[in-house]
């Protein structure tokens, strides 16, 4: 791990600590109620050097941490739990003790205990947590829980917006199709057959095949789905070109991303078909959107949304943006209450600011987010969303409480191409990085 536990904060302070932290953990407590179908978060604010329990929009504890210190940074963005350990040793520096650790990045970031919790960047990039509070934290989590550390304060919100996914059964599939009329499902059916027809149109489907395949046992069944919405990135494009390739007889072998004999080789047999006679050697987008023409699909989508279940990949697919030019910025969406009825569905929004370098945003055609605290609306972004029906169809009966959509800019990002993981989105937020307060001051209050 990248975090040293320090020893040596003096008695006195700590005993401070101690005593504040134990009026900062009112109302008391407890166990997620799994009655009550709410998701626990976890919120960490690197300025305020607190952080928050959420269950659902409702804060149930809080307590003063320590960040990562200069050098040392604890990053900012949306991570999830990805293992538990009640005892651990760092395997960077000199085997310190981390109890009570909840691993955030498998490079190094967690939440752990420490006997130094000063209320100032302290760590080597973990988040320190006060010992009581660490272990009563680590019995309200599960793995796969998400927490969001945020350059300030930010806290989940109700939200309502006709492009959240709605979580639904075969049943309420029936009932929903049963009240459409057929011109919806552009044929002249009677109504009775409208549930057949859409049913069997969902096992025609390629992508709900998949999603059977991988959730036959109970155990994913009852796991929430963690989406990501993004821009496309260079692997997406590889594999919609080679995609495209098989599909237009020009074979390119696996589908898989990278660029090998058989898919350089499909290139040159399709430009040679299409009567090009040189080739800049680019698997961009210019070359898919050629491809595209070509099987008279119309414009590349700019974006893609990836869903995955119990860390695991599930199906993805291309989606495309209203006015894709503008940034989408970083958010997280989760879905707090469910009972398989959308007029009763809940879904509490979270909004971190974020920026995006030159480079970035010349290579992925967006414009500079012209805030200073780099934040984008969420209903402004939901309303640019154009996803198709029929990936919505295969997301809905897999909804549960807990579920969450991911929206970010910048692709998948280096922490989420790790195995055993789920979607991890990395910001860069603008401006300082803490309020004007001395060490000294904030020291002080401990």
């Amino acid at each position: 791990m990248s975090c040293k536990l320090g020893a040596t904060a003096a008695l006195a302070g700590l005993l401070l600590a101690q005593s504040a932290l134990a009026s900062e953990t009112r109302p008391p407590l407890k166990m997620q109620d799994k009655e009550d179908n709410l998701p626990i978060q976890v919120v960490v604010s690197r300025a305020d050097q607190t952080l928050k329990v959420y269950k659902g929009d409702q804060v149930i504890a809080h307590s003063p941490v320590s960040t990562g210190k200069k050098g040392h940074t604890t990053p900012t963005g949306v991570f999830s739990i990805l293992e538990k350990r009640r005892r651990h040793f760092s395997n960077l520096y000199n085997n310190a003790p981390m109890p009570f650790m909840q691993r955030l990045t498998w490079s190094g970031i967690a939440l752990h205990a420490s006997n130094s919790v000063p209320r100032y960047p302290a760590s080597h990039g973990c988040v320190r947590l006060p010992n009581s509070f660490a272990k009563t934290l680590f019995s309200l989590t599960e793995r796969g829980a998400h927490v969001v550390i945020s350059q300030r304060e930010v806290a989940p919100e109700p939200i309502a917006h006709k492009n959240l996914f709605q979580p639904s059964n075969e049943m309420v599939e029936i009932s929903r199709a049963k009240s459409m009329s057929p011109s919806v499902l552009g044929g002249d059916l009677m109504e009775e057959d409208l549930a057949q027809e859409r049913k069997a149109r969902y096992e025609r489907s390629e992508m709900w095949r998949k999603v059977k395949a991988v959730t036959k046992h109970k155990s994913r069944k009852d796991k929430p789905l963690r989406i990501l919405v993004t821009r496309r990135s260079t692997t997406t494009l590889v594999r919609d070109i080679q995609t495209l390739l098989n599909e237009l007889g020009h074979n390119a072998g696996i589908v898989d991303g990278y660029v090998g004999r058989n898919t350089l080789a499909a290139v040159r047999s399709f430009n040679k078909a299409q009567g090009v006679e040189t080739w800049n050697g680019k698997f961009d987008r210019a070359l898919l959107q050629d491809l595209y023409t070509a099987a008279g699909k119309g414009e590349v989508p700019q974006g893609h949304i990836f869903i995955r279940q119990k860390f695991k990949p599930l199906f993805d697919a291309p989606i495309a943006f209203k006015n894709p030019e503008k940034p989408l910025g970083a958010h997280l969406f989760t879905l707090s209450k469910s009972d398989n009825n959308p007029a009763k569905t809940k879904w509490l929004a979270l909004s971190l600011g974020d920026s995006i370098n030159p480079a970035m945003q010349k290579r992925i055609g967006v414009e500079a987010i012209e805030q200073t605290d780099g934040l984008v609306a969420a209903n402004d972004v939901l309303d640019r969303l154009i996803i198709p029906q029929e990936i919505r169809e295969q997301i809905a009966p897999l909804l549960i409480a807990g579920s969450s959509l991911a929206i970010s800019d910048k692709g998948l990002s280096r922490e989420t191409t790790y195995q055993g993981t789920d979607f991890i989105v990395l910001t860069k937020p603008k401006g300082p990085d803490k309020k004007k307060r001395s060490r000294k001051k904030l020291a002080k209050r401990n």
